[in-house]
Order: structure tokens, then C-alpha cells, then sequence
């Protein structure tokens, strides 16, 4: 169906509104869940210097946007940069990381973040990184179980001090290396 079909492309500076329209929409949802722990209850939109960093990541192509019917649906932050949160010797060396997915809350936002782990997985694999990584809240058992599905093994677990808060991630793994859909044989 044309109404389903999800079309993802490079963001760019002028897509800095959408994105940040999108992840406060997203984190207002988690507040309205109970889960101001994953990401507080500042909208991204109003922490100083977020909006720029936002819109540095599209310019420097670090950005994917999924649309649907021409609406910001969904977005992927994907760099070979490890940020420097996480625990040193954890991710493999060459590694790309997933600095970011969300998708859309409603309707327009099914399957979204599927199609943008596989597009992460593709780009990983199409540079030849050895694995994919990223960090989660370990709050919950939802990413859990959808990371575990797609193959993210969980190596560690660290505390992020967020200012007044202390917030305990997950870091985990997905190995590329091997068969085709990463596992060995």
C-alpha cells in the first residue's frame, strides 16, 4: 500500500525542525508511559545546544530520516564514533554505532525502526565495520527483547550521571563478521 511505504534519505540542516519535532514527540510519549528515566523530561528541543548539534550530525551526513507520505517518521544516528560514555574495550575496534533510533509513536511509525536497524546493518556492512554497537536505558525490558532479537549480544552495563540523575545503560554488540546475517556457523 503507497500509504505504508517508507522512503529513508540522508537528513540535511533543514530537517533540523522535524527531527527535534519528532524526538520531543517521542520522549513526551515515554513521559506519558511512566518512563521519564529513559531520556528525562526536557524536550530535546529546549536543551541548550541539542538543536545545533542536531542540525551539525544531518550537515556532516550522520543522520538517516524515514518519511512516510513526506513526514518525519522516524530518524538513525549512525557514526564510526563511539561516544565517550561508554566503557572503553566494549565495542570492537572499527565498529560503527548506533548513536540514535526512534520512530514515530502512532501509526506512521510502524515498522520504522525496523527498516532503519536494517539500513544501519547494511551501511555497517557496506563499509566492512566488524560489528554494530549501542547503549540503551536497561530499564527496559522492551528494547532488551527487541535487540536481542536482531542479533545485539548485551556486553555491559554502565551508569550515565545526567546531572541530578543516574541513569544505568546496557551497551550491546551485534557482530558482523561470518555468514551473512552475522552469526557464525
Amino acid at each position: 500500500m503507497p500509504h505504508r511505504h517508507i522512503t529513508l534519505r540522508p537528513a540535511t540542516a533543514a530537517d533540523t525542525p522535524a527531527l527535534l519535532a519528532l524526538m520531543d514527540s517521542v520522549l513526551e510519549w515515554l513521559v506519558a508511559c511512566g518512563r521519564p528515566e529513559q531520556w528525562g523530561t526536557v524536550p530535546f528541543s529546549q536543551i541548550p545546544g541539542f538543536p545545533e548539534r542536531v542540525t551539525d550530525w544531518a550537515s556532516q551526513g550522520v543522520i538517516t530520516l524515514a518519511e512516510r507520505n513526506g513526514k518525519c517518521v522516524g530518524l538513525l544516528a549512525l557514526a564510526p564514533l563511539v561516544p565517550p560514555r561508554i566503557p572503553t574495550g566494549l565495542v570492537p575496534e572499527g565498529s560503527m554505532f548506533v548513536h540514535t533510533v526512534m520512530s514515530d509513536r502512532g501509526p506512521d511509525g510502524r515498522d520504522v525502526g525496523s527498516t532503519l536497524l536494517d539500513e544501519a546493518e547494511h551501511r555497517a556492512r557496506t563499509l566492512k565495520a566488524p560489528a554494530l554497537a549501542l547503549d540503551h536505558w536497561a530499564g527496559s525490558s522492551e528494547l532488551a527483547r527487541v535487540y536481542d532479537r536482531r542479533g545485539y549480544v548485551k556486553v555491559a552495563e554502565y551508569d550515565d550521571d545526567q546531572g541530578e540523575n543516574t541513569v544505568r545503560n546496557a551497551v550491546r554488540v551485534h557482530h558482523l563478521s561470518g555468514s551473512p546475517t552475522g552469526v557464525g556457523i
